[in-house]
């Protein structure tokens, strides 16, 4: 699943990076590659565990992890994608970073194949996730397949085809600051009018009093006038749109 934002939205990307995300993915045990998906070159094996030996290993993954990212990945180290120094055959040293496993659902499985769901905090890795159950299960393991399924509040049962998008099935500035737990406050049209040209909100005084630090501004009939981000000293505001 991929989120697609249009016009003054596009702004507000950075907002869904930081949302978790959801994946489907099957694993297969009792090899490894260097890439740890399909497209690599199988550089250990290991017989294939029993079942209940995955189910046990898997209880481990979840809450906070210590993980180490693929070598092909687009981590940078010292300025450089690490897959741009793994494709030249270089060896790569990434540093353990720390992810979070909200869930680890194990769905079904059929020897050497397990599927599973997972709910994780953004930059894990679900290749590296498959690696490590494959070793903490006393074997090996690498991602078969990978399907995205939620990214935050977004799920895919709600998603649409990219063919069968038409413009009308988006949703608004103030439906998507209401999804994602945005408050969405209204203003007069005259202080909804300052804010769409650029006037410094800070400025507003007390016809402009934000509680959150992200708060989408509408005009007295609803529509949109500026999304402020309220700065660290918690008396200036950024537009993030207008």
């Amino acid at each position: 699943m991929l989120l697609a934002l249009s016009g003054k939205l596009t702004k507000a990307a950075y907002l869904l990076s930081d949302m978790d995300k959801e994946y489907e993915a099957v694993f297969r045990f009792g090899k490894e590659t260097d890439t740890l998906d399909t497209e690599g070159e199988i550089i250990a094996e290991s017989p294939v565990p029993e079942y209940s030996g995955i189910l046990k290993a898997a209880e481990s993954f979840s809450g906070t992890l210590k993980q180490i990212p693929p070598a092909f990945s687009a981590v940078k180290i010292n300025g450089k994608r690490a897959y741009t120094q793994a494709r030249k055959g270089l060896e790569v040293e990434l540093p353990v970073r720390d992810v979070h496993i909200n869930r680890f659902e194990t769905i079904s499985w059929e020897s050497p194949d397990l599927k599973v769901r997972i709910q994780c905090s953004k930059g894990t890795y679900i290749r590296s996730i498959a690696r490590d159950l494959g070793i903490a299960a006393g074997s090996r393991a690498f991602c078969l397949s990978l399907r995205r399924t939620a990214i935050g509040p977004f799920a895919v049962e709600n998603a649409g085809k990219p063919d069968e998008i038409e413009t009308a099935d988006g949703l608004s500035p103030a439906e998507f600051a209401t999804i994602v737990g945005i408050p969405v406050i209204e203003l007069s049209h005259e202080i909804a009018d300052r804010l769409r040209v650029g006037f410094p909100p800070e400025k507003l005084g007390n016809s402009l009093i934000l509680n959150d630090i992200l708060t989408l501004c509408t005009d007295d009939v609803g529509t949109p006038a500026a999304l402020l981000e309220k700065g660290e000293n918690g008396t200036t505001y950024k537009i993030v749109f207008n």
